[in-house]
């Protein structure tokens, strides 16, 4: 189950940031500013905490408990197995994925829409290495949280 300590405050401030710095990019005045700031790897991670926060939303309930049974009927009805690669790897993937982008400096609309499924996804990936992956996502969205909620006024 995906537990965070970010707030749907929170999580709305971050998704508003995201969107004042996406939007800042477009602007040609702030264009190198923005690049020179890397604003894309911060839009990425600001929503990958918003959409964490929506767990802490009765809309993200919903959908929490609709991916883990979504995971328990794959694993039920065709195999542990077969259940991991159904779940477990595009998780693994997307994960991957998304760390590479921002590693690369190389953040597309991709990264920022896999920031919005990961924390979500995250959640499906079983073993040592899903716990090790929730934890450090943990530690960066609450960390980040917390952040952003101190800076608008909100922890």
């Amino acid at each position: 189950m995906i537990e965070t300590a970010v707030s749907a405050a929170a999580g709305g401030a971050c998704a508003g940031s995201a969107a004042v710095l996406f939007y800042a990019e477009k602007l040609p005045g702030l264009k190198k500013v923005t690049n020179k700031l890397h604003t894309d790897r911060a839009q990425a991670v600001l929503i990958a905490t918003a959409s964490a926060a929506m767990v802490a939303t009765p809309a993200g309930h919903w959908w929490n408990e609709t991916v883990t049974d979504i995971n328990g009927w794959a694993v039920g009805s065709v195999g542990e197995w077969t259940g991991l690669i159904v779940t477990g790897l595009p998780a693994l993937f997307v994960t991957a994925v998304f760390v590479n982008d921002l590693v690369t400096k190389k953040v597309e609309m991709r990264t920022r829409v896999m920031g919005a499924v990961l924390p979500v996804l995250a959640s499906t990936i079983p073993g040592p290495v899903g716990d090790g992956i929730q934890t450090a996502l943990a530690w960066v969205i609450t960390t980040v949280g917390r952040l952003v909620a101190g800076a608008f006024g909100l922890a």
